[in-house]
């Protein structure tokens, strides 16, 4: 089962991180290649830019409250919370967020959507066999378990840049 939660974000929280990104995206990277460019992980925040770490850790909690709800259970954040930024041309192929054989052991996956003025970049799911496309509404959060019957990717983005951040979750011990 998959939940959309909508004005999940501020909208002040919102331009504040897309701001944030902007102007300091000399502080992408990841350890895999075709994620560097897009990613700003919590790590690489400098600590003078408090407010945007605060922002980030209140919609990770706020995320966990969401997801124990909905599913019924406790979780925790996996790792700390990043901001992507997809531009013109950016896409990910159909892939399972929960990947052993990588060390991605979470359960949850959130994905959260700071804007929506942006052509293509829709979320699609594979569901029976059948693709489904969702457009998120800027603001918005969509929750949904990691396993396989969640494979999930990204249309190319046509215009505009998607602003997003994605986080996972593990049950609590």
């Amino acid at each position: 089962m998959k939940y959309v939660i909508e004005n999940f974000v501020h909208p002040n929280d919102a331009k504040v991180l897309m701001k944030f990104f902007d102007k300091n995206d000399h502080l992408c990277a990841d350890g895999r290649a075709y994620h560097a460019e897009r990613n700003i992980h919590y790590a690489d925040i400098p600590d003078k830019n408090k407010q945007v770490k605060d922002i980030l850790l209140y919609l990770a909690r706020k995320n966990e409250m969401f997801v124990d709800h909905f599913f019924s259970v406790r979780v925790e954040l996996w790792h700390r919370m990043r901001l992507c930024r997809w531009k013109k041309g950016h896409s990910m192929p159909l892939h399972i967020d929960r990947q052993e054989d990588k060390g991605d052991l979470f359960h949850f996956s959130s994905l959260i959507y700071l804007n929506d003025d942006y052509k293509g970049g829709e979320l699609f799911f594979k569901e029976e066999k059948k693709i489904q496309k969702y457009k998120l509404k800027a603001l918005s959060c969509m929750i949904f378990p990691s396993g396989k019957e969640f494979a999930h990717g990204v249309k190319e983005i046509l215009k505009g840049k998607r602003y997003t951040i994605p986080s996972w979750y593990v049950l609590k011990k």
